[in-house]
């Protein structure tokens, strides 16, 4: 079970990582794709950057434990 965990872990955090990264990006360049106010871009672009990057150690640990639990089984 706890392989199944990680491995769901695994790929929710490799498709959030790029699209945190793409909604950072248009949030700092104050894209009219993103609905909030201008004023508040900038903040949200970097909240989206530091979200990432949470995201991308979860990534690290989920990814660990996944081949943790590969060999384990073998």
């Amino acid at each position: 079970m706890a392989g199944g965990c990680a491995i769901f872990c695994t790929i929710m955090s490799g498709v959030a990582v790029p699209l945190l990264l793409f909604f950072g990006l248009l949030c700092l360049n104050e894209s009219p794709m993103i609905e909030i106010p201008v004023h508040m871009k900038p903040d949200a672009g970097k909240g989206c950057f530091a979200a990432a990057f949470l995201y991308a150690g979860t990534f690290l640990y989920a990814y660990s434990k996944m081949q943790a639990a590969a060999e384990k089984a073998k």
